[in-house]
This record gives structure tokens, C-alpha cells and sequence, in this order.
């Protein structure tokens, strides 16, 4: 009788940890939703952003690449390089993330699911140390650069662009003037190759499996978008 009570006990016992761990586990799910929701919406953010850089830097380029320097096309460059080497740091919501690696992975039964929290978190890593290394050094050599080719005193308002009518390139070097076009040549294949068509579409149709992937498994459609 005593044998039969203590293992009645633990059998309740048990069956009451792997409710709550059930439990804790949906809880995991749909905060993780929530987080998912507010990254794709950072992705599309850093998306926009790094096309608009895209653009301004096809501007310097062609502008160098002629090497035409009216009045006015020196007006343009100076307005377009206020954006060709400027940063936009990405940033994920890891409320949750932080949490599952901190030992809440275990609680994901679902291995799909895990799989893909998984190849989420390295796609994240892998734009992070990108960005922070080989983005941030190009920006800054590209940042030093500019310092000896655009006369800071000539932006009148940088807020609304206006230049002021004798701006001038500070050097004419055509060395020094192909090397930095070189650098922004350089710049933009990886931004267009590495964060737009690599890292962000990546991310977003990780994004997406994951969300619906999540839906599925754990009844959440109320959580798509």
C-alpha cells in the first residue's frame, strides 16, 4: 500500500511538471510571436534604409565617375554623401531568445520548431558580425576619406540638404577621387549583395517559416500578421 502511494505521488507529481512545462512552453511560443512580429518590421526598416543608401551612393558613384563637377553637381554630391556612410544598427527584439538560451530550448518538444529558432538566432549572428566588421570598416575608411573631399563649413542645413553656392571639392586628386569611388564601388556591391538579397531576405523568410511553423504546432494563428 505504502509503495503504491509514493508511486501514485510521483506519477502526480510528474504529470504535474509536464503541465506546467507544457504550459511554460506555449507562454514561450507566443512571446516569441511577439517578437517575430516586431523584427520583421525592423528588417523591412533596415531594408528601406540600406536602399535608400543604395541609391544616394549610385549618385556619388556616377557623379565620380564622370568627373564633371559643375556647381550644381557638386551641390548633389554633397547632399548624397550625408548618406553614404552613415549606420543603421540593427536591432532584435530577444526577449524571449534570451531566455530559451538560457535553458528554456529544452521545453520546445516541437523539433521543427527548434530547427528553425536555431538557424534564426545563426542568420542574426551572421548579419551581426558582418555588419560590425566588415560594413562598419568600410564606412569608416569611406568616412575619412570624404573628410579630405567635402568641406563640412559649406553644409548651410544639413537638416533640409542646402549647400552653400561655393562648395567645392576640397581636393581634385583624380588618384585620391578614384580610390574613395573604388571604396563606395565596394561599399554598395555588398551592401545590394550581402544585406539586401543575402542577410534581409533571408531573415524575413526565416521570419515567416517560423511564424507559421509556430501557428501550426501550437494553435497561435491569432498571432500572424
Amino acid at each position: 500500500m505504502l509503495f503504491a502511494a509514493v508511486t501514485l505521488g510521483f506519477f502526480a507529481e510528474n504529470q504535474r511538471e509536464h503541465y506546467v512545462e507544457g504550459h511554460r512552453e506555449i507562454q514561450f511560443m507566443e512571446s516569441l510571436m511577439d517578437d517575430l512580429a516586431k523584427d520583421k518590421i525592423e528588417v523591412n526598416s533596415a531594408r528601406e534604409y540600406t536602399t535608400t543608401q543604395i541609391s544616394n551612393l549610385d549618385t556619388a558613384i556616377s557623379l565620380l565617375s564622370k568627373n564633371n563637377w559643375t556647381s550644381e553637381n557638386i551641390k548633389i554630391f554633397y547632399r548624397v554623401s550625408l548618406k553614404t556612410g552613415g549606420n543603421r544598427p540593427m536591432t532584435f527584439i530577444d526577449k524571449t531568445s534570451s531566455q530559451l538560451k538560457s535553458g528554456g530550448m529544452r521545453l520546445i518538444r516541437d523539433k521543427e520548431v527548434s530547427r528553425l529558432i536555431t538557424e534564426y538566432w545563426q542568420l542574426i549572428a551572421q548579419l551581426n558580425e558582418f555588419e560590425s566588421q566588415t560594413i562598419f570598416m568600410y564606412k569608416a575608411n569611406i568616412k575619412n576619406m570624404a573628410y579630405k573631399i567635402i568641406d563640412g563649413t559649406k553644409y548651410i542645413d544639413v537638416k533640409n540638404k542646402i549647400i552653400g553656392d561655393d562648395a567645392q571639392l576640397i581636393t581634385s586628386d583624380r588618384t585620391f577621387l578614384a580610390e574613395y569611388n573604388n571604396r563606395l564601388i565596394n561599399l554598395r556591391f555588398d551592401l545590394n549583395k550581402f544585406l539586401i538579397e543575402f542577410a534581409y531576405t533571408r531573415l524575413d523568410k526565416k521570419i515567416n517559416e517560423l511564424q507559421t511553423e509556430i501557428a501550426i504546432k501550437y494553435n497561435l494563428g491569432n498571432k500572424l500578421n
